[in-house]
């Protein structure tokens, strides 16, 4: 098996089972006495929500990770793996052992970063 589609397969799995954690956890804690005890006091409030806000965002990441992953493995078997979406050219096997759901060479990446800073 290719080392690049285990090492995709084994991040996938990975967040697979953190998502299933982080939600299993947050509906626990939704049910709690515990947590309608701290939202009595303000402070409390303010913490629950920033840990609400913490967790959304760490699973809304995942997710966006976890939809990279699967394109990337998609992009294995249909022998597009490692090829710029923009120019088609070769991305270095640098950024792909770095970034390994990389879809764009450096150049590519850069360009598009720029454009939409600009917007």
């Amino acid at each position: 098996m290719n080392p690049m589609k285990k090492d995709l397969e084994q991040r996938r799995s990975s967040i697979v089972k953190t998502l299933q954690s982080n939600m299993r956890l947050t509906r626990d804690s939704d049910t709690g006495d515990r947590r309608a005890e701290m939202t009595k006091d303000p402070y409390g409030a303010a913490t629950a929500a920033h840990d609400d806000e913490l967790a959304a965002i760490t699973m809304e990441r995942l997710a966006r990770d976890l939809g990279l992953i699967d394109r990337a493995l998609a992009d294995i078997d249909a022998g597009r793996y490692g090829t710029c979406v923009e120019c088609e050219e070769p991305i270095a096997p640098k950024r792909l052992k770095a970034l390994p759901f990389a879809s764009r060479c450096v150049e590519c990446q850069t360009l598009t970063e720029r454009v939409a800073r600009a917007a």
